[in-house]
């Protein structure tokens, strides 16, 4: 298998290899995490926006969500150590919390771009994503993980 998902006393291994120090690693493995949960909620986006005609702030909140859950569990499997400073269901909170922010600042910015700039929606999603990628990474990493 090519990551042992939690190694001896929750460390991280991939290829064999001991990465749970190596804050190098984890930024990559988080930014690529990050790069599937963007794939994902733009797909999503997509989907709902243009072929199903959901209002534009409506597909962005149901996408966020969505690419949220599956960046979690992602995240906990390779990057951040699940349960290590918090209980799991105070972790919980906590994610859903920083999660409930960021989808904010997401649904604000796209209102901006969209209904101020008139900016395309898809292109909008994509820009508001990367803005609110840093305060996913700052904020997970200060006070959840």
């Amino acid at each position: 298998m090519a990551a042992d998902l939690q190694g001896k006393n929750g460390r991280k291994i991939l290829l064999g290899r001991d990465y749970t120090d190596n804050e190098k690693v984890r930024l990559l493995l988080y930014l690529a995490i990050g790069a599937a949960a963007a794939i994902i909620e733009w797909g999503c986006f997509y989907c709902l926006n243009i072929f199903f005609g959901v209002n534009y702030l409506a597909a962005a909140a149901m996408a966020f969500a969505f690419s949220t859950v599956c960046h979690y569990a992602l995240g906990n499997i390779f990057v951040f150590n699940s349960g290590a400073r918090y209980r799991r269901q105070k972790e919980l909170s906590l994610v859903f919390l920083v999660s409930t922010a960021g989808l904010g600042l997401n649904l604000f910015l796209m209102w901006i771009f969209v209904g101020i700039f008139l900016m395309d929606a898809m292109m909008s999603k994509i820009a508001a994503s990367a803005i609110v990628v840093f305060w996913n990474y700052l904020s997970r990493k200060k006070w959840i993980f």
